[in-house]
């Protein structure tokens, strides 16, 4: 009967009311703390280095891109942090070939949620940053014809993501939003 209590919504609404009436400044939800470490490792599932290329009626693959990331928590609810990420892209058609590959490093700031989000295990989050983005490029159309091109650029970066924990240590996140790389990656995180 205790553990009906413990689950029933009124229990929950109890728990969230004494949350919020809890002072903005020390309130917590327990995901995101001052000092976290956060790595995370993840992979982008629509692969702009892919889009660059894409022609109907053609052969195409990829590697999709893969993000290695870090935040440290500055304060309760803010983060900085920093990311790379690189993937390819490869079309080809009759005798046309192209190649694509990008890479990607970041910085950001983090918005945490956590002082208005009751919920432990969720860390919901916003960020903004700016990204530095090398692009290479390359068309044989033949045996003596070779287009080659790279480009470079510096992006912002906008994201808003979510991890959900398992234990203290271990999370899975998404996020989505636009880096250069994807629209949207998912992948593991590890706080310590």
């Amino acid at each position: 009967m205790l553990a009906a209590l413990a689950l029933s919504p009124a229990a929950a609404s109890a728990q969230s009311t004494s949350f919020y009436k809890t002072p903005y400044k020390s309130r917590n939800s327990g995901s995101f703390h001052k000092g976290d470490n956060i790595v995370s490792f993840g992979i982008g599932l629509i692969n702009i280095s892919m889009n660059d290329i894409y022609s109907n009626g053609s052969y195409s693959w990829g590697i999709p891109p893969m993000y290695g990331k870090y935040e440290y928590g500055i304060m309760d609810e803010i983060s900085i942090g920093g990311r790379i990420g690189m993937g390819t892209g490869r079309y080809k058609y009759m005798n046309v070939r192209a190649n694509n590959f990008r890479m990607s490093m970041s910085v950001a700031g983090y918005y945490h949620f956590n002082k208005l989000i009751p919920v432990s295990k969720l860390d919901v989050y916003a960020g903004a940053g700016l990204a530095t983005i090398y692009r290479s490029y390359e068309t044989v159309s033949g045996p003596n014809t070779v287009y080659r091109d790279n480009d470079f650029g510096i992006r912002p970066v906008f994201l808003v993501g979510a991890r959900w924990y398992f234990t203290q240590t271990f999370g899975v996140y998404g996020e989505s939003g636009y880096d250069g790389m994807s629209y949207m990656n998912l992948g593991i995180s590890l706080r310590f």
